[in-house]
């Protein structure tokens, strides 16, 4: 199996996590966990840069309550995982 990096948007404020992205007709909108397990997880961090930029642009405008909230990507991959990411780029050298 591949190693994989993985990444969760984080919200601030409150400390919490994204854990769903919903698409309507009038724009997106999130749901929100304090789990860390229960959060949506991207591979690649440009993704979910891509996922917070969309929902700060479309964000749903009935949803007011999630305007007044700051996103950030964060990576939750564990250090063994990096290692082996590391030693893997290492050895193709």
């Amino acid at each position: 199996m591949k190693r994989q990096r993985k990444f969760v948007i984080e919200i601030n404020k409150p400390k919490s996590y994204i854990k769903e992205i919903y698409k309507t007709k009038i724009g997106y909108f999130y749901l929100r966990t304090n789990k860390i397990e229960n959060a949506k997880q991207w591979r690649y961090k440009k993704n979910c840069e891509n996922s917070i930029e969309t929902l700060s642009n479309k964000l749903d405008p009935t949803k007011t309550d999630l305007k007044k909230y700051e996103l950030s990507a964060i990576e939750i991959t564990d250090k063994q995982t990096l290692r082996g990411i590391k030693l893997e780029k290492l050895n193709k050298v």
